[in-house]
């Protein structure tokens, strides 16, 4: 940036600072935590690679590169809770099934809350026929976690157990498990209630508690599966959190360490993310995929997203994936690309040029038109805006969907108050926020944002003559006087300034507008005055009159009628012959 003090005419122009490049530091690798586990599952492992001549072919001279080891791999992903939010919330569902049809995992799990809820069994069957028939929409096979929204009965007539058996004639048993190349897949239950009362409530320590029955069942499942090289449990409440949903979990804890090949649990119910391995098992609990989500650190965990998890004999990987973030390849043709393009560089068409005036009230009609020039639908939203809270703007937003070729127009009014032209007016601008329309995807826009034309009645700010400077470290800041403030002639003329360099980059220091008629510029290390006289550039430059940082330098430009001049610190350093008009 220049510190410029200005001794004849106007200062326009700044440069940019030195904006370095941060390097990229890795993150610590976290440590295992792997007690007395046969295996390592952490993810930190690489995947296995080996040289084998006969797969790896070349004609070039070369060493041979290390090829991924042969061994089968899978994966599969886990679906966060549904219910607690808006209805929306069933969409954002459907979104989810669309990324995961793009990824074609070997099947789906949920962690449980799969419909509303708390109701009877009317409304009960129609929400579970609304989640099932978008589920049905997986390219895989899904299974299910029962949740408390699925189970909990409320009002007259509850049966002994609320909606289990609703549950389990309409999405399967409420615990079961299956083997799958060679792993097994445990469902558990967790809201068998008070074991004396039946009474179920997850909020009480003594609701949570697994039966006798379902214990057993879970041991000897693990017994059924000591070959497998996973075993992976899915619960709803993540009881291993402590609180209320710790009473009972302990035991079960100590039976999957005892099995040796436990490698995750993955539960629900918080709406956040959360990772608390234990005695080398992963226990990982899922934020929403349609659930109530207030967002608030999406980064931090509290998001809609779903867990992929990638299965190796010896490993596993873990990766939450946002809803919505999957792209589709197929889907990105040239015609989108060119299309979406064009939608981020159209530019909205602003009437009429706006008059302020310092002791006069502001009021006048706005119209701000925008066009849809791509070959799809689009969704958009035209609003005006300012950094300056003084504005007034009636409507202040108009929403429109637009077909291909089609044009919005906004017309608004805007208003100020008098006496409001100074040093924290902000001028009016115009937001353009759109999506582009694909069959079952929106595409969002980066926002078009563009000021309202402006023009301020302030007279030229009186400029001091002595111990005072500019200080334009911000590249966006500059002072610009109307140019019938200080009429420059058609004939010889001299500008100058003093200026304080605190880096070297190109910029302006006093210019007629920015690249004509005349400027005196920083061209890198160097002053350098041009001229447009007699229809082409007179340039006076000399590159080896080199300036540094951190000193007060004279510049100077003139122009006699014969040549054009430059001068630094009295010195002439450069001449250019140029005439005429």
């Amino acid at each position: 940036m220049v510190r410029t003090a200005l001794l004849s005419l106007l200062l326009l122009g700044v440069c940019a600072d030195d904006l370095s490049a941060h390097p990229i530091v890795p993150a610590p690798v976290p440590q295992d935590n792997v007690g007395h586990r046969h295996h390592h599952h952490k993810h930190g492992h690489p995947v296995p690679t080996t040289l084998d001549p006969s797969r790896f072919h070349t004609n070039r001279r070369g060493a041979e590169l290390p090829l991924p080891g042969e061994e089968d791999a899978f994966f599969f992903v886990v679906f966060g809770d549904r219910t607690a939010g808006p209805a929306s919330g069933v969409s954002i569902l459907a979104e989810a099934v669309r990324d995961t049809n793009l990824l074609h995992p070997d099947f789906v799990f949920t962690v449980g809350d799969l419909v509303e809820g708390y109701n009877q069994t009317a409304r009960w069957l129609a929400q579970a026929f609304e989640f099932k028939s978008i589920m049905n929409q997986l390219l895989c096979p899904w299974f299910p976690v029962a949740g408390n929204h699925d189970v909990y009965w409320r009002g007259p007539n509850r049966p002994q157990g609320e909606h289990e058996a609703n549950y389990e004639m309409h999405f399967g048993p409420l615990w079961y498990a299956f083997e799958h190349k060679n792993c097994f897949f445990i469902a558990l239950y967790s809201d068998e209630g008070n074991p004396q009362t039946g009474e179920k409530d997850f909020r009480k320590a003594d609701a949570q508690v697994m039966s006798d029955e379902q214990f057993t069942w879970l041991q000897q499942t693990l017994q059924k599966a000591k070959g497998a090289d996973h075993v992976f449990l899915f619960v709803h409440h993540p009881r291993w959190i402590g609180a209320n949903y710790g009473k009972d979990w302990d035991r079960v804890h100590q039976a999957l360490v005892e099995a040796g090949n436990v490698t995750a649990v993955f539960g629900g119910h918080i709406h956040y993310m959360r990772s608390d391995p234990k005695d080398g098992i992963e226990y990982v609990t899922l934020a929403t995929t349609g659930g109530g989500q207030d967002g608030v650190v999406p980064e931090g965990g509290w998001l809609h997203e779903f867990h992929v998890v990638t299965v190796r004999k010896d490993q596993i990987a873990l990766s939450a994936i946002p809803v919505g973030q999957v792209m589709d390849v197929r889907e990105i043709t040239q015609d989108l690309v060119t299309n979406t393009y064009l939608l981020a560089i159209e530019q909205p068409q602003i009437q009429p040029k706006l008059e302020l005036h310092p002791d006069s009230r502001h009021e006048s009609s706005l119209t701000v038109t925008f066009r849809n020039p791509s070959d799809r639908p689009i969704d958009v939203e035209v609003r005006l805006e300012s950094d300056d809270s003084r504005w007034m703007f009636h409507p202040d937003h108009q929403h429109k969907r637009l077909q291909p070729g089609a044009s919005l127009q906004f017309q608004a009014r805007t208003f100020r108050m008098e006496n409001s032209l100074d040093d924290f007016f902000r001028p009016a601008r115009v937001r353009v926020a759109m999506d582009y329309l694909m069959p079952g995807r929106r595409y969002p826009i980066p926002d078009v944002v563009a000021d309202v034309p402006t023009l301020t009645h302030i007279p030229a700010p009186a400029i001091p003559e002595y111990e005072t400077a500019l200080d334009l470290r911000d590249r966006k800041q500059y002072l610009a006087i109307p140019h019938h403030h200080l009429p420059i002639p058609d004939g010889p003329f001299t500008v100058e300034a003093w200026v304080f360099p605190e880096d070297l980059d190109d910029c302006g220091l006093i210019a007629k507008t920015e690249e004509s008629e005349w400027g005196l510029h920083m061209d890198g290390k160097a002053p350098k005055f041009y001229l447009h006289v007699g229809g082409q550039y007179a340039i006076a430059y000399n590159p080896e009159a080199r300036l540094e940082t951190g000193l007060w330098y004279h510049v100077a430009a003139e122009f006699d009628g014969q040549a054009v001049h430059l001068y630094l610190n009295g010195e002439k350093i450069a001449t250019t012959p140029a005439s005429g008009p």
